[in-house]
């Protein structure tokens, strides 16, 4: 396994999502299960390997028919909120049964593992993914078939360090070791690519865009959209100026300012539209 770590807008989900788009249409992507915070209600940590478990049988018949079987005279197996049995039930068991060269290379993307929920919500799947599973009846994620990989994202959250320390199947990324100079060139690279239709934007622009984003990526994103689609009032020139000409703050602050400025304009906008009423 995998696990690419570091703080809110520094880009994992971008880099997660970008490796699993490649992983599709080279025909290896065995599923992209994504976290989002905003969806907890849908309580997504109770579907996680469910949800795998149908992915993988979707790309392959074998892994179809070992799921078939598994659940055809255990119908509570397809509804279970119990991921550790989904674990062993519904994905090693039956992918037990498959050679490798029926299924090959194979990659799953868990994304933001961080916004699972709290700490207790996700207790099972951080065991399952460390594999310090208690059950020695249950097999641990080293068992699995040697021509798969996990990929994680997250947040260093606590709880996520500790369950993963000293786990020896598990390599660790952290995105707070790119070096400031590498982050600025990626940025540069995104920002130039995003905005190359905008014929007064140059090489100027870019790196200034680059350096006031400090190695947070998703901080480049918000600034690219608010400049291709500028707020009303405002030009694409105007809007690159108030941004890269608000106050310098912190790296930990420069995100909320952004969504700030967002919701600022969102703000004005609406007034706007009243007035025109």
């Amino acid at each position: 396994m995998l696990w690419l770590s570091g703080p809110a807008g520094k880009g994992k989900s971008a880099i997660a999502h970008t490796i699993a788009n490649w992983f599709s249409d080279a025909g290896g992507l065995g599923s992209c299960y994504c976290f989002d915070r905003d969806r907890e209600a849908d309580r997504r940590h109770e579907k996680i390997f469910s949800t795998i478990a149908r992915d993988l049988a979707d790309r392959d018949s074998g892994m179809r028919r070992a799921l078939v079987d598994t659940v055809q005279h255990a119908s509570a197996l397809k509804t279970t909120a119990d991921i550790v049995q989904q674990w062993q039930k519904l994905l090693m068991e039956p992918l037990q049964k498959l050679s490798e060269s029926t299924v090959g290379p194979v990659v799953i993307m868990i994304d933001a593992l961080d916004e699972s929920g709290a700490a207790k919500t996700r207790s099972d799947l951080l065991r399952i993914l460390s594999g310090k599973l208690q059950n020695s009846a249950v097999p641990q994620i080293t068992e699995l078939p040697k021509n798969f990989r996990f990929i994680v994202t997250s947040r260093p959250l606590r709880d996520i360090q500790k369950a993963f320390a000293g786990a020896e199947h598990i390599r660790r990324i952290s995105m707070d070791d790119i070096p400031p100079e590498v982050a600025e060139r990626d940025i540069y690279a995104y920002v130039s690519k995003k905005l190359e239709g905008l014929s007064q934007f140059g090489s100027e622009k870019f790196a200034a865009l680059a350096k006031k984003a400090d190695g947070l990526f998703e901080w480049a994103r918000l600034a690219c959209e608010s400049i291709e689609s500028p707020p009303p009032g405002l030009s694409s020139d105007q809007s690159f100026d108030v941004i890269v000409s608000r106050d310098h703050i912190k790296r930990e602050h420069l995100l909320y300012d952004m969504y700030e400025f967002i919701l600022t304009e969102i703000m004005r906008k609406d007034k706007h539209a009243d007035r025109e009423k």
